[in-house]
């Protein structure tokens, strides 16, 4: 029986976090906490994959410097192969600096993020291979507009696209097509739509529009409000799990991957959002990215004890 994989593709970073203890004062030195941790969309997608245990063939460019081998060593750790990546020997390492509120919700945060222009079309057709190769795709808008529409055009697996942020929603908002699944939020499904999004009817005259775009399966991001998700034809929203919340990065990550997970589990529509309403429980707890605590059993018993 041949390996059963993902290929996930876009950037791994380093993820400089801070957290203050009170009320954040942009225009001073607020007294607070940092974190050092490996970051990056498509990297944080592919550690959550892992942990469910799925094989990843992780698509990416490093710089040479202490790092890449950091990003290097995690992954070999998560058994996350890298085979399919490349070191850029006079480029440095993605950088995410975030800074969160006193109640871990980010407020601002700058991406160092130039070496993806390195991801180009033809670096991804010489991959075509392997992605097609895969049972799905997962792709952040991380990397350049053309390398998107190449996957887009040349994909024969289910691809799964995280927009990152509204910037980076913007490059993609004309040209996006033959999408499997899109987890925008509602900012970024006001971009994509070209539409103000207000009332529920708002909400599902946008989503239909995006959908016509080319996309088989949209998870809109509610925020405390949960999540809305359609296909056009089955349509619903979800109440988000209450808990204390301790650090909101990275939890569209953990949704996309659990959608992913569910995918592949043959999970409907609805089963689906739960899923990935689960995983985003489970990573909100934690002051980590990706949260160690991310399981198949432990996305189930959520599921279990929460949506009968």
């Amino acid at each position: 029986m041949e390996r059963q994989y993902v290929s996930v593709i876009g950037g791994a970073n380093i993820d400089i976090i801070g957290t203050p203890y009170y009320d954040l004062n942009p225009n001073d030195s607020n007294p607070g906490r940092t974190t050092l941790t490996l970051g990056g969309v498509a990297r944080n997608i592919a550690e959550n994959l892992s942990r469910l245990g799925i094989n990843i063939e992780f698509i990416t460019v490093l710089g040479n410097d202490s790092y890449s081998r950091e990003i290097e060593d995690n992954c070999k750790e998560l058994n996350i192969s890298l085979e399919h990546s490349q070191i850029m020997p006079n480029e440095r390492t993605s950088t995410y600096i975030c800074i969160n509120n006193e109640l871990g919700e980010m407020q601002v945060a700058i991406s160092d993020m130039e070496i993806y222009k390195y991801i180009t079309p033809s670096y991804l057709e010489k991959k075509l291979e392997i992605i097609n190769g895969g049972a799905a795709c997962v792709v952040d808008t991380n990397i350049p507009e053309e390398s998107l529409e190449y996957l887009m055009d040349n994909s024969k697996v289910p691809i799964f696209l995280d927009t990152v942020s509204t910037k980076k929603t913007e490059k993609i908002k004309d040209s996006i097509r033959n999408v499997h699944t899109l987890k925008p939020n509602i900012i970024e499904a006001e971009i994509l739509s070209n539409m103000k999004i207000i009332t529920a009817e708002d909400l599902e005259k946008a989503t239909s529009i995006i959908l016509k775009k080319g996309i088989k399966r949209l998870f809109v991001s509610l925020g405390a409000r949960g999540v809305y998700y359609t296909d056009g034809t089955i349509k619903g929203s979800i109440l988000p799990i209450p808990t204390e919340i301790i650090n909101t990065t990275g939890a569209g990550d953990s949704y996309i991957a659990a959608v992913a997970w569910a995918y592949l589990k043959d999970f409907d529509l609805e089963k689906s959002a739960k899923a990935g309403l689960a995983a985003s429980y489970i990573c909100v707890r934690s002051n980590q990215t990706v949260s160690k605590d991310i399981s198949a059993q432990n996305i189930e018993n959520i599921m279990e004890n929460n949506w009968r």
